[in-house]
C-alpha cells in the first residue's frame, strides 16, 4: 500500500508542469523612495534669506534661536515622519537620546570611527567632537545617509537643543561641503 501511495504521488507530480525560466527574487520587496531625495533639498532649500539670519520670527515650533547663518524650523524641513506629532523635534524622546546622550555618542563615534581619523585631534576639546557627531546622528536619524560632501543644514531647534548640551566659546554655523571640508 505504501509503494501505491508514493506511485500516486509520484504521479501527481509528473502532471504539474515543470517552470521554465523561474523568476529570481520574484518575492522581494520593492524599495520605497523617500518622500524628499537629498537631491531636492540641495536644489530647493527653503532657508535661504537674509530676513530669516539673526532672528526667530520664521520658527513655526516655538523653540527656534536665532543663527548667523542658515536658519530653518523642524516644522518646515520635511521631518514629518520623525516629528510624529510633536511640536518641535527636540521634544522627540529619540532625538534626545541620539544627539544628547554622551554614551549613545561614544559609541556612535566608534561606529564612525572619528576618534582615529588625525584630523579630528583638533576637535577633541570642549565638546566639539561630541557636538559634531550628534549633529552627524540627528542628519542620520532625520534625512538618512546622504553620502559623502553632501550636506543638508538642521533645523535651528535641533542645532540649538544640541549646542545646549555641548557648548563651545566660537561655533562656525552650517557651510556647504565645497565651502568647507574637514
Amino acid at each position: 500500500r505504501v509503494s501505491d501511495y508514493l506511485w500516486s504521488v509520484y504521479e501527481l507530480e509528473r502532471a504539474v508542469e515543470p517552470i521554465v525560466n523561474p523568476m529570481a527574487y520574484a518575492f522581494e520587496p520593492i524599495r520605497a523612495l523617500r518622500p524628499l531625495e537629498v537631491e531636492e533639498v540641495i536644489e530647493n532649500p527653503l532657508v535661504w534669506g537674509e530676513e530669516r539670519v539673526g532672528n526667530n520670527l520664521w520658527c513655526k515650533c516655538g523653540w527656534c534661536t536665532p543663527m548667523p547663518t542658515v536658519s530653518i524650523c523642524c516644522q518646515e524641513a520635511d521631518l514629518g515622519h520623525v516629528l510624529r506629532g510633536h511640536s518641535c523635534i527636540t521634544m522627540v524622546r529619540t532625538f534626545n537620546i541620539l544627539c544628547r546622550e554622551v554614551d549613545v555618542l561614544e559609541v556612535a563615534m566608534l561606529s564612525l570611527k572619528m576618534s582615529e581619523r588625525k584630523h579630528w585631534s583638533v576637535l577633541l576639546t570642549a565638546g566639539n567632537l561630541f557636538r559634531l557627531t550628534a549633529y552627524r546622528q540627528f542628519t542620520l536619524w532625520a534625512r538618512g545617509h546622504l553620502g559623502k560632501k553632501n550636506r543638508i543644514p538642521s533645523p535651528a531647534c535641533a542645532v540649538s537643543s544640541i549646542r545646549a548640551v555641548f557648548p563651545s566659546v566660537e561655533y562656525h554655523g552650517f557651510e556647504y561641503a565645497y565651502l568647507y571640508d574637514l
